[in-house]
């Protein structure tokens, strides 16, 4: 029963403090995003402003939750969103991340299916833009422009999925660990311990000892 008050009133606190606008101009991110991938629709990029809301979300806030329907698409303005699924014994187990200027929802939720598989929350106080699903097909409709940009965001990322798999599967945790503090120190610096060692499937203890050896 205690548990369960606590629950809510945590529910609330963490609703009250999601702000959500409307937009009166096209923010310089999403523009520069859509005009890089689709420069021939320059003049044509401001027109689906209409179509898109500002939300921020407070640290730790779920957008989305394992079970639950999907009716929003996600570009991240500022901060950084955790995408995982949680196992028979309740562990968290993060599968990918979203950061400044990338896309972001459960695709096969959002896509139709009845429930989301993954859940995403607020790795910090993040700011986003979102359309809903009925806007999103509408704008699809109305400015074909956008599906072209959207066909060639998410073939961008089926390759980085295929090729951060490949690096998964014939890479040792050790080097996959090398790799990743490598390539993409500022976004791991970014990262609780725990959010990092189950993103590349060890225990913190074993995430201690590679940082440690990863430094001297």
């Amino acid at each position: 029963m205690i548990l369960n008050v606590f629950y809510h009133l945590y529910f609330y606190y963490m609703q009250e403090n999601v702000t959500c606008t409307k937009l009166l101009i096209m923010p310089n991110q999403l523009y520069h995003h859509i005009v890089k991938l689709v420069p021939a629709f320059e003049k044509e990029v401001e027109k689906v402003l209409p179509y898109f809301e500002k939300r921020s979300f407070p640290k730790d806030y779920i957008l989305i939750k394992e079970g639950n329907m999907v009716d929003e698409f996600y570009f991240v303005l500022n901060g950084c969103l955790q995408i995982y699924f949680t196992d028979h014994s309740g562990s968290k187990n993060t599968i990918h991340f979203a950061i400044e200027n990338w896309w972001v929802t459960e695709y096969n939720a959002f896509l139709g299916a009845p429930a989301a598989h993954f859940s995403i929350a607020a790795l910090e106080e993040t700011e986003v833009l979102f359309i809903k699903k009925e806007k999103f097909n509408e704008m699809l409709l109305d400015f074909p422009f956008m599906a072209i940009y959207f066909n060639k965001i998410h073939m961008r990322a089926y390759g980085a999925a295929l090729q951060k798999q490949k690096t998964y599967a014939v890479t040792s945790k050790k080097d996959f660990h090398y790799y990743f503090c490598t390539h993409y120190p500022d976004l791991v610096k970014r990262f609780p311990d725990d959010v990092f060692a189950s993103y590349i499937g060890i225990s913190t203890e074993e995430l201690a000892i590679l940082n440690k050896n990863f430094r001297s």
